[in-house]
């Protein structure tokens, strides 16, 4: 017999949440990915690694920032 699984809303919450959270990890590479050129014109020693990283950073960074300011007020 077999048994389906059911999805709690804990599990659906989880895979909306984790499903955000891969979203914004494209969005973040693709930015990184169209603004390197410009970058290496400027510094040609950065890699894109470390320009991802920096990138990844300043966007955590921002998205954190909002996400902080929200908490407060509730």
């Amino acid at each position: 017999m077999i048994t389906r699984q059911q999805r709690t809303p804990a599990r659906v919450l989880s895979d909306a949440a984790r499903e955000r959270e891969v979203r914004g990890e494209i969005e973040n590479f693709l930015n990184a990915l169209s603004s390197y050129p410009d970058r290496f014109a400027r510094d040609p020693y950065v890699s894109f690694e470390e320009h991802l990283f920096i990138t990844t950073m300043k966007h955590q960074l921002t998205v954190g920032g909002d996400d902080r300011r929200r908490s407060y007020g509730r």
